[in-house]
């Protein structure tokens, strides 16, 4: 695909690629819009057999055979030297490099390296961040005919080590960060590896180790200056395509080292075709982003940038706002990223749009539908003109992006297609250099990975009746086998010579790929049918509350068949995005939107098992995650956060004073009281997901501080404390401000003391509740409730139990045990959906609904209607995330004043008409305030309007009131508090899901 004129001034002979690039730069610059981008085979093909136009376009095609990565690359700098080849974007500042100027110093790199007696074929190390020195030493050794080892400096020690020892190297080039790790790797295998500093040395203290190692070794601004010979420059690059140029290690998730050999012809093959279907010019500037020791981020960012001469930004810090500097300031036109990196740009873009008016939101859904219908019928885009803040927030100017490394949820795709954007899926894996397929500017199927690259095969081995199969691939851009694994080879091809991916796919009838799954990682349920986690994970994804999900099949132990599987994903919070939203309790919130998101999913693909972790997910130097490893830890460990092994962690100085501060030895106290298995308890620790403590447990945690140190905090403050350490530096910063002081008593020493520390700060609800009645005028509102008030509730609910019996058909079985109680009691539904209040207040009696009441979430009640529903139904809205003990003590009050309290244990809508976990609020006051619960069974609101549904349907509704449940008469000699109201708790459960099971069988 180079560009030509119009066919009448074409002309056939054959030109050299410094012509090629000089005339592609030219007509670039000159004349772009008389140009038309055309495919070599397409020419061939429309020209006849034996023409001379197909002899001269075959000439002209053949020609860079021989040809080689590393002259490309001169020949292209040698034409453009004032053009800025890179530009490094720092917080203050930017620096460029033009193409003469990185020319002159791979060719001094390349120079240096055999001046150090790095023969033609050794191996050499780049470890460090994206940064234009990471690329020139990159491209100085591939000049020099050594082997470029790109390693993850992220990697473990370990890791690392053992890639140095496999691959040989005999040099490396080495950031500053990463310096000391290197040392200790080349420690564990007893090597003495000579290092060059990427970068100049860190500002701040550091370790001897590494200050003295930069003060004894030159830098890589020394190597970039020496001066190379007139014949050295006039030289072309020694390497031949059949060479060795990179040596990729790509560890899979079982750990195992495997290097990639990818040769000068790999790349020049994958360059060549990936180009026909980008048509790159020297005018893109692209966006570096992904790092660069991946394969897949080294074909656009290094290879293609080089050859072309477009530029390259990098960026010296990877936040927010350098990212969104590196799109404006560098004028990006380009971007490359992995699905994740657009999930969450899109997440930013739509939750803007959500917080605007609902005319706006309705004016911008209309405009992107009809641009999608522009472009998809008409070949029009107005994506820029409709969507300008949008684009403007990309930095105006980008026009192409890319996206591969794992499934990209087509939602998402097509929103951005809507958007005006385009973006190109590819797919391939480091064995085939990068990218096999691709999606087409002409044929940019959404949902697909694209048709394979001119030139590349790829077919499914042994289809199923779906035909979804194994992906083989063969073609030049292929490695010959794996870097001394011959075992792995032989598992890696076909007798043929195709190469067998691990991936599971299919084509469509019009010759795209679908990528549905690894091979290794399908998990198959008891019924036969086949999950490939990587679908669903896309689907969960695409929540901002989110930022790392695996889906794993793991043991059913309640399963009859020995060996089946069910779904649980292990998830990873986005911390951050739940404080921007004032979330406290993450793992409610996280829970609820990923079943909410399960909706859209088939149900056998629904995770029903969500394990909130706050470490990152395990995963290898190429970034995917160890499936293996997680799997085992969850079988041996089981599914709650309460069982899972914590980490062995470090005390630093700082750790220990904090641990030891008042508020530090009042936290641990009482969170010894909610979780007693907790050996160690460190600053780092998550409260929720660490050391498993539930919103309620939370809040006695709060309310325990406040309570010890005289204090009183701001909601708003301590909806940001998720760690043990952000919640004691809230509290010291409080006491230091004003509070009373705390009596100083050891926590980290034997038992014996601890076990005394705690029970004499042991909380109590009793006496949280005890005080209940004061200051809460949301109660004082329902006691001075009026008759005529109370009667007209009454007549609208009669008319809702009337329009009830009616529409869906409800039946109603036990209410008159209501008649049989006098108030305070506790009414305790089920909870299937948002008419769940409706329905159950209808059947109330004229006297009940004169005297209940209910504690809601305000979020629900902020508008004028939803406000005057709660007024009609006596709700007292507040946030539960909040202030979930002024919840409780509002609750208490109203009690204590006769009321009935209608409360939903669940806490949340089910989402699949099942009862989940029951939380302990209402077992906590019909304990410390004696009064009786009265267990009601909900079976069929969640068909009429189910959770994340707009839609209402007609469906049959049964309610079912139990007898009274006496919570003092549960565990009557039980003296341990917490262990009375798991058992009420659970009593209560139990009985809600007797009624349920006796309506659903007819009983």
């Amino acid at each position: 695909g180079f560009r030509f004129a119009p066919p009448q001034a074409l002309r056939c002979r054959p030109l050299s690629r410094a012509s090629l690039d000089f005339c592609q730069h030219l007509t670039y610059k000159q004349s772009v819009n008389e140009l038309t981008w055309v495919s070599i085979s397409d020419v061939q093909r429309k020209a006849g057999r034996g023409s001379h136009l197909e002899k001269g376009i075959n000439s002209l095609a053949n020609h860079g055979e021989g040809q080689t990565f590393c002259q490309r690359v001169v020949e292209a700098a040698s034409i453009r030297p004032g053009n800025v080849a890179m530009l490094l974007i720092e917080s203050k500042a930017a620096e460029t490099i033009t193409f003469g100027s990185m020319l002159a110093q791979v060719r001094s790199i390349a120079y240096r390296l055999g001046q150090e007696q790095i023969a033609f074929g050794d191996r050499v190390a780049i470890i460090g961040e994206n940064h234009p020195n990471w690329a020139i030493a990159y491209l100085g050794i591939l000049y020099r005919g050594a082997v470029a080892t790109p390693l993850d400096p992220a990697a473990t020690t370990t890791t690392l080590a053992s890639f140095l020892k496999d691959s040989e190297a005999k040099l490396a080039f080495v950031s500053p960060a990463s310096l000391e790790k290197f040392y200790a790797a080349c420690e564990q295998i007893g090597a003495s590896i000579p290092a060059v500093a990427l970068t100049s040395p860190p500002q701040q203290n550091g370790s001897g180790n590494v200050l003295r190692s930069f003060a004894e070794r030159a830098s890589f601004a020394d190597w970039a200056e020496t001066r190379t010979p007139r014949e050295f420059n006039e030289a072309s690059p020694p390497a031949k395509p059949q060479d060795l140029a990179l040596l990729i290690y790509t560890s899979g998730t079982t750990g195992v080292p495997k290097g990639v050999p990818l040769t000068h012809g790999n790349i020049y093959a994958e360059i060549d075709k990936v180009q026909e279907v980008m048509r790159l010019t020297d005018g893109e500037v692209i966006l570096s982003l992904l790092p660069l020791f991946h394969a897949y981020s080294q074909i656009v960012n290094l290879w293609l940038a080089t050859i072309i001469g477009a530029r390259v930004v990098y960026l010296a810090e990877l936040s927010g706002a350098q990212i969104e500097r590196g799109l404006k300031e560098g004028g990006a036109t380009t971007l490359v990223g992995v699905p994740r990196l657009w999930y969450l740009f899109h997440q930013k873009i739509f939750a803007a749009v959500h917080a605007k008016s609902r005319p706006v939101r309705a004016l911008f859904k209309s405009m992107l539908t009809f641009n999608g219908w522009l472009r998809d019928l008409l070949g029009i885009n107005a994506g820029a003109l409709f969507f300008r803040p949008v684009h403007s927030s990309f930095g105006g100017k980008l026009r192409l992006a890319v996206s591969a490394g794992a499934s990209f949820d087509e939602r998402v795709a097509q929103d951005f297609h809507r958007l005006g954007f385009t973006i190109l899926q590819g797919y391939g894996l480091t064995e085939t250099s990068g990218a096999a397929t691709v999606t087409r500017f002409e044929d940019n199927k959404i949902g697909s990975v694209g048709t394979p690259l001119n030139g590349i095969e790829v077919r499914i081995d042994e289809p199923n009746e779906a035909g979804v199969g194994e992906v083989l691939i063969r073609g030049p851009i292929v490695m010959q086998g794996y870097y001394h694994n011959p075992e792995a080879n032989r598992a890696a091809f076909t007798a043929d010579g195709w190469f067998r991916s691990g991936d599971l796919g299919r084509f469509d009838k019009g010759g795209h790929l679908y990528i549905v799954g690894r091979k290794k990682d399908v998990i198959i349920l008891p019924s036969g049918k086949n999950v490939f986690p990587e679908d669903v994970e896309a689907c969960y994804e695409r929540s901002p509350f989110v930022s790392e999900v695996c889906v794993l099949g793991v043991k059913d132990e309640s399963h009859q068949f020995k060996g089946a599987e069910k779904l649980c994903a292990v998830v990873v919070p986005n911390f951050a995005y739940l404080k921007a939203q004032r979330v406290a309790n993450a793992r409610e919130w996280v829970v609820w939107e990923l079943e909410n998101l399960g909706r859209e999913l088939p149900e056998f693909q629904r995770v029903h098992d969500f394990v909130l972790r706050a470490e990152p997910l395990p995963r290898t130097t190429t970034r995917k995650v160890r499936r293996f490893e997680l799997k085992n830890e969850l079988e041996s460990n089981g599914l709650t956060p309460q069982t899972r092994e914590t980490k062995e962690k470090v005390f630093t100085t700082t750790d220990t004073t904090l641990i030891d501060s008042p508020a530090g030895r009042a936290l641990v106290a009482v969170i010894k009281q909610h979780a007693p298995d907790v050996t160690l308890i460190h600053p780092e620790m998550n409260l929720e997901i660490d050391l498993g403590l539930d919103s309620l447990a939370r809040a006695e945690c709060i309310v325990h501080l406040e309570h010890t140190l005289g204090l009183e905090f701001d909601p708003e403050e301590v909806i940001a404390a998720h760690q043990v350490r952000e919640l004691i530096e809230l509290a010291n910063a409080n006491s230091a401000s004003g509070g009373k002081p705390v009596r100083a008593t050891p926590v980290r020493t034997n038992a014996a003391d601890q076990l005394a520390a705690a029970r004499e700060t042991e909380f109590h609800w009793g006496a949280v509740l005890g005080s209940a009645t004061n200051g809460l005028p949301e109660v004082d509102r329902l006691l001075k409730r009026q008759p005529a008030t109370a009667l007209f509730a009454w007549l609208v609910l009669r008319l809702v139990y009337l329009s009830a019996r009616i529409l869906f058909r409800m039946e109603v079985k036990g209410s008159d045990v209501l008649l049989r109680l006098n108030p305070p009691y506790l009414i305790c539904p089920n909870h299937q959906s948002y008419i769940d209040p409706l329905l159950v207040c209808a059947v109330y009696p004229r006297r009940v609904v004169g005297n209940i009441f209910h504690v809601g979430a305000s979020m629900y009640f902020s508008n004028f209607v939803m406000a005057q529903f709660a007024r009609l139904i006596n709700v007292v809205p507040i946030d539960p995330d909040v202030q979930l003990l002024r919840a409780m003590r509002a609750g208490a009050a109203g009690l204590r004043a006769g009321k009935i309290l209608n409360i939903y244990p669940e806490g949340q809508r089910s989402f699949d008409g099942q009862l989940h976990e029951f939380k302990k609020g209402a077992a906590i006051l019909a304990t410390e305030l004696n009064v009786p619960i009265v267990p009601v069974a909900l079976d069929g609101p969640d068909r009429i309007w189910p959770r994340k549904s707009r839609r209402l349907r007609l469906a049959k509704v049964k309610l079912s009131f139990g007898e009274p449940i006496d919570a003092r008469t549960i565990a009557a000699d039980e003296t341990d508090e917490e262990v009375v109201y798991e058992k009420v708790t659970a009593v209560l459960k139990q009985r809600i899901q007797q009624l349920l099971d006796e309506m659903r069988n007819g009983n």
